[in-house]
Order: structure tokens, then C-alpha cells, then sequence
């Protein structure tokens, strides 16, 4: 069974490709309530597992402009609905691209290349 608490693969591999980092960046580890595996990467992006709708807020105050939710709706605990009302209440974009691990498609990639790219959602807060 796939841990919902994980950071998913496509971030990884998405993170990879589009950052274009050097080597030596910097990844920034921090426990903050309500993220799991919260890691944050040069001033740009962070990634994570799961958040609750009470961490949006916070995601807000450590200077994000956008979430980039990438978990399925049919994941436990996803709270899709809630954590686009939560984004909307504290004042952050709420982007949600679905990606399947078991059945990848590749136009979720371009979706997600089409928001990160889009003016404005950066820095990014990525899970």
C-alpha cells in the first residue's frame, strides 16, 4: 500500500527537471504542524507529503504564492475540497493536478510544467 505521508515520486522527478539546481543547493528541512516531510529548496520551490487544511495558513506565512497539490482526491485524507477553501481564505493559489503513481500520465507533467511556469506561483509549495 502507497503512504499518502510520502513525498510522491513525480515531485521528485518534476523537481529534478525543472529546477535545474546546482549541485550543491540547498534543501532546507524543517517540521512545521501539519506538513509532512516538509523540505524547502533554495528560495524557488518545497515539497512535501500530506498537509492539513490548518497548515495553509502557515504555508502562506513562510512565503509561498501557490500550492501545488498533486495527490488524488480518492487518497485518504486528500481533503481537496477543503484545502482549496483553506488556500482561498488565507489570500494563496491553490492548484490541484492529480497524478496517478500506478497509471502516470504524461499530460499531468505538462500541466504542472503550464502551472509552474505561470507567473506568479513562485515560490511553490509543492506535495
Amino acid at each position: 500500500m502507497r503512504s499518502v505521508l510520502a513525498v510522491p515520486p513525480i515531485v521528485l522527478v518534476l523537481l529534478g527537471s525543472l529546477v535545474a539546481t546546482p549541485v550543491e543547493a540547498q534543501v532546507i528541512k524543517e517540521t512545521v504542524p501539519g506538513i509532512t516531510n516538509y523540505a524547502r529548496v533554495e528560495s524557488t520551490v518545497a515539497c512535501a507529503g500530506a498537509i492539513t487544511t490548518e497548515a495553509v495558513p502557515e504555508i502562506k506565512r513562510l512565503g509561498y504564492k501557490s500550492i501545488i497539490n498533486l495527490r488524488l482526491a480518492s487518497e485518504p485524507g486528500a481533503n481537496i475540497e477543503g484545502a482549496t477553501a483553506a488556500a482561498k481564505a488565507a489570500g494563496i493559489t491553490y492548484i490541484h493536478i492529480p497524478f496517478n503513481a500506478a497509471n502516470p500520465d504524461p499530460g499531468v507533467v505538462d500541466a504542472f510544467l503550464k502551472a509552474i511556469r505561470t507567473p506568479g506561483v513562485e515560490p511553490a509549495f509543492i506535495h
